[in-house]
């Protein structure tokens, strides 16, 4: 059984996902790949299907069609439960999220008592790359209203995060989101049930290749999710005491 289990949710991600599963691949660590890929026109599943021949570590779950980010985060993460893995992780498949940082993420969450961890821009250390100054205004001001409003870390629409299992067999109870707001909806489901978060700071950088997924419908429906999420959640939880950030090492 891996000690950790990452799920990579793809679509279109042909020319993005052999470099990130190769750069995965030389970590070092006791790892297993579940890549779940919504019948992408571009062939990513056949990239995937090879990589997973290649390396003998490597799941493929190929579904009929787009049916949203959460959809594939949840399925991603039953499969990955049933790898017996200790943690769960998961990440984007577009270089966006540094497969250098996932030591840093599974160390915080081997010596801490959180569970979950997440990558953060929006705590001391870390940023963005590569964005206009529309996009991160965008970016900043819907977590800033997601922490303060809704209580959520400072943190909370990405999802680079590593679980314990009972947080991740939490979320796939109460989770009910099919697309992005799956994504802040998972991290107050972790607290709401008592867990601690920490977060670690990150360097998020703009895709190279391709374009995101994000459009008009799913920010919509991410809008409702918070007005839903700041009923639901806030009352209950206060203003999170249970969410602790963590500094970025000091190079020696």
């Amino acid at each position: 059984m891996p000690e950790l289990a990452i799920v990579l949710a793809t679509y279109n991600e042909a020319a993005n996902l052999a470099a990130l599963v190769e750069a995965l691949e030389r970590l070092g660590e006791d790892l297993h790949l579940l890549v779940v890929d919504d019948n992408s026109p571009d062939g990513t599943q056949r990239v995937a299907q090879e990589l997973a021949a290649t390396f003998g570590n490597i799941t493929v779950i190929g579904r009929p069609g787009k049916l949203g980010l959460g959809s594939a985060l949840r399925e991603g993460l039953k499969a990955a439960l049933n790898t017996g893995a200790r943690y769960v992780m998961t990440m984007d498949a577009d270089h966006s999220h540094d497969p250098g940082d996932v030591p840093r993420l599974l160390e915080a969450m081997r010596v801490g008592e959180a569970g979950m961890v997440q990558a953060s821009r929006y705590v001391p250390g870390g940023g963005v790359r590569g964005w206009g100054w529309q996009r991160r205004v965008l970016s900043r001001a819907a977590n800033l209203l997601y922490h303060w409003v809704a209580g959520a870390p400072h943190e909370s629409t990405t999802n680079f995060r590593v679980f314990t299992r009972r947080a991740a067999e939490t979320v796939l109870a109460r989770a009910r989101g099919r697309d992005y707001e799956f994504q802040p909806e998972a991290a107050l489901l972790v607290l709401a049930a008592g867990f601690k978060v920490h977060e670690i700071p990150i360097v998020f950088t703009d895709r190279v290749r391709g374009r995101s997924k994000l459009g008009k419908k799913q920010a919509v429906k991410a809008l409702a999710f918070f007005v839903t999420a700041t009923l639901q959640y806030r009352l209950r939880l206060g203003r999170f005491a249970r969410t602790s950030a963590v500094a970025r090492p000091t190079p020696s």
